[in-house]
């Protein structure tokens, strides 16, 4: 085997070892972060047209710790992903409510 040869196969090995490696991380950055996210479903009051929706989420995203706000005015329910450690559903609540909208926990129907 050639030197030539044997470096080409030390420079692809590290590179498989590194995509590995980088792989391994967005897996473990993805876990955590479904570990430190909850996500709870709002009711919406007060929507009374489809602009209504940007004025929820503006309200939502001034609150630390949201992750996603998904806001729809025809069932008027805002879907709220946050971190628990930054942020409660108590401040998304006083976020959406201090903007005029009032919210409460959306409650499956069993």
């Amino acid at each position: 085997m050639t030197m030539k040869t044997l470096l080409m196969l030390c420079l692809l090995a590290t590179f498989l070892l590194l995509q590995t490696a980088h792989a391994e991380a967005a897996v473990y950055a993805s876990m955590q972060k479904q570990q430190s996210s909850q996500s709870v479903t709002l009711d919406m009051q007060n929507m009374t047209c489809a602009m209504c929706k940007f004025t929820i989420k503006k309200a939502l995203q001034g609150v630390e710790g949201l992750e996603e706000a998904n806001v729809d005015y025809d069932t008027k329910t805002a879907k709220v992903t946050f971190n628990p450690q930054k942020t409660s559903v108590v401040a998304l609540i006083k976020a959406t409510t201090d903007a005029g909208y009032p919210a409460t926990v959306h409650q499956t129907k069993q």
